[in-house]
């Protein structure tokens, strides 16, 4: 339960905008884990973060054990709380395999969660070894067994569904409100939202407020989505396997959608986070991914249905490989020979080494890289969308009805 406990607050710190403390790299990350598909859908199915069906579990694990333990001692016959104890047991497993599905998909190891699937291996052996009799119980014991499961569950999940509340969603969850709301009622928007997210908001916004502009002349657009005169224009740097770029891709459609017209720019870099091709970064992953989907992005930066084309590559982020990337491609009408003498040419590498040393320009310490008006913003969607709606302004009304930003 402590783990669970100790996951919890780690992933209100990733909410927060804050790497957490189990996020140690690319690969061992528990916040690709908990920004999975699979933990955004549960949290919002269920209404508590996959942290908080640990917690769930827990304490459904600890009960039944002093209960059985209790009646053992009491009447030499545990059966009924025997049933339920191998129910949970199972139930934990099943649970531990999925998520560690969801994982490997994700291309990441949640130490932390590594931790949770050994505590729960541990208790259904005993549950299953050491009671002994049958793995599923007979029925006579199963049917008692899942009436106790439910009586403690019940009360326990519906006391975690408030802190599950108070619990922000991610990026995903807050585009879909944008997605649902009406632009025009921005204000109102921002007064619904839940208070952690307002706190994000003001983070953001201060921030922003905080950093300076960059002289970023010297490096020329490339390919850019609206008009150069918008009184809005993002520039984000991005790794292709990045899950937060993956966000802020959706993120990115929703602005576009509810910008005023013409009233937002936005204009794609590239910083994959591989010593392939980026000196920045120590170490490789060895499949070449990151680099290629870089080097095509650039290579295709003139076909006009680029945009389309990069938004069906971060749609497929957790299955991306080489000939993938070369199949959306061809579907867009680029021919495979032309595209794989341009991702080897000398001249792509020097226009991501182009991109590399803009990103250095800003103090890159990871993506996504969003950079507002020459200034580095959090890539927190109430306040991208509020600068967009208010062009550009960061003391419009709904702005100054935040509360104070969180003390650093």
């Amino acid at each position: 339960m402590a783990l669970a406990v100790y996951q919890w607050f780690e992933l209100l710190e990733l909410r927060a905008g804050r790497m957490p403390a189990c996020a140690i790299n690319d690969t061992i990350n528990c916040a690709k884990v908990w920004d999975s598909p699979l933990s955004h859908q549960l949290h919002e199915l269920l209404g508590i973060p996959v942290a908080g069906m640990g917690l769930l579990w827990g304490i459904v694990a600890l009960v039944l054990s002093l209960m059985f333990t209790q009646r053992v001692r009491a009447t030499g016959d545990g059966d009924t709380f025997a049933g339920a104890l191998k129910l949970t047991a199972i139930v934990g497993v099943l649970s531990c395999v999925t998520f560690a599905t969801a994982a490997l998909q994700a291309k990441a190891v949640c130490l932390t969660c590594l931790g949770t699937y050994a505590l729960v291996i541990g208790f259904a052996i005993g549950a299953l070894g050491m009671i002994g009799g049958p793995a599923i119980p007979p029925m006579k014991d199963l049917v008692p067994g899942m009436g106790w499961a439910l009586v403690i569950t019940v009360p326990v999940y519906f006391g975690l569904l408030y802190p599950g509340y108070k619990t922000p969603k991610g990026d995903d969850g807050v585009v879909k409100q944008l997605n649902e709301h009406d632009p025009n009622d921005f204000a109102a928007l921002i007064a619904g939202l839940p208070e952690r997210e307002k706190l994000t908001t003001a983070w953001a916004r201060d921030q922003w407020k905080k950093s300076e502009v960059q002289d970023a002349s010297m490096f020329p657009v490339h390919v850019r989505k609206g008009p150069p005169t918008a009184a809005v224009k993002i520039v984000e740097f991005s790794d292709i396997l990045c899950s937060h770029c993956a966000q802020f891709e959706m993120l990115a459609r929703e602005l576009d959608r509810m910008a005023p017209k013409e009233g937002l720019s936005f204009e794609p870099r590239y910083y994959p986070l591989d010593g392939e091709c980026n000196p920045d970064i120590k170490g490789t992953s060895g499949d070449g991914v990151r680099c290629f989907a870089a080097k095509l992005q650039i290579c295709t930066e003139q076909n006009p249905k680029f945009f389309l084309l990069r938004g069906e590559l971060f749609q497929n982020q957790q299955q991306l490989d080489l000939g993938m990337m070369m199949a959306i491609a061809t579907r867009y009408g680029v021919s495979s020979s032309e595209l794989n003498a341009c991702v080897k040419a000398p001249e792509t590498q020097a226009r991501l080494m182009e991109d590399i040393t803009y990103a250095r320009l800003h103090h890159i310490e990871g993506t996504p890289l969003v950079i507002l008006n020459g200034k580095v913003a959090p890539p927190a969607p109430a306040f991208l969308l509020g600068m967009v709606l208010a062009g550009g302004n960061a003391d419009a009304p709904w702005f100054l009805k935040l509360p104070p930003p969180p003390a650093e």
